[in-house]
């Protein structure tokens, strides 16, 4: 009784391990195939490129190869004009959509592309070097970092936060 006992357990034991290492290599093959995307983003990055925005004149076309830079590129259209189309229905945080006076939401973004950093496997910060006409929570001068995870086929804007060191 004690030999069979034994053995199940063995046999469960060794089921679970197998288990374990399969769960383990998804997500290692996700997390190579999401940083392998941010490396072949990284070059874009990279690039001296500005992009600026008037409110005004949004298109909603996004002009960037890179669906990361497009999620980025909507949320800015959004914080210039939260009743740009799309962006009510977007899962964008919900202080974008703030609306007050004293919130001094700028009329005008541009940024260049600092970096792209992968933080996880399902999340992605892209910093940028920033200036408006506003205020904004203080989310639109300096380094402006988007904090980006994946969506549907895509990826979408989870959070925006600035810092003030210009070295990171």
């Amino acid at each position: 009784m004690l030999k069979k006992t034994l053995s199940v357990l063995l046999v469960l034991a060794l089921i679970g391990g197998v288990a374990f290492y399969i769960m383990q290599r998804k997500n290692i093959s996700h997390s190579d195939a999401v940083s392998e995307n941010v490396v072949q983003n990284k070059d874009i990055a990279i690039e001296d490129m500005v992009f600026e925005y008037k409110k005004d004149n949004l298109k909603t076309d996004c002009k960037q190869d890179s669906k990361m830079l497009c999620a980025v590129d909507f949320a800015v259209k959004c914080t210039i004009n939260p009743e740009f189309e799309g962006c009510k229905e977007s899962k964008l945080p919900k202080f974008i959509f703030m609306s007050d006076e004293s919130l001094k939401r700028p009329t005008e973004i541009s940024y260049k592309l600092h970096k792209m950093k992968p933080i996880a496997a399902d999340l992605v910060e892209v910093h940028t070097d920033s200036t408006c006409n506003g205020n904004w929570f203080g989310l639109c001068q300096g380094r402006v970092i988007y904090v980006l995870v994946p969506y549907n086929d895509s990826w979408r804007v989870k959070d925006i936060y600035a810092i003030e060191d210009r070295n990171v």
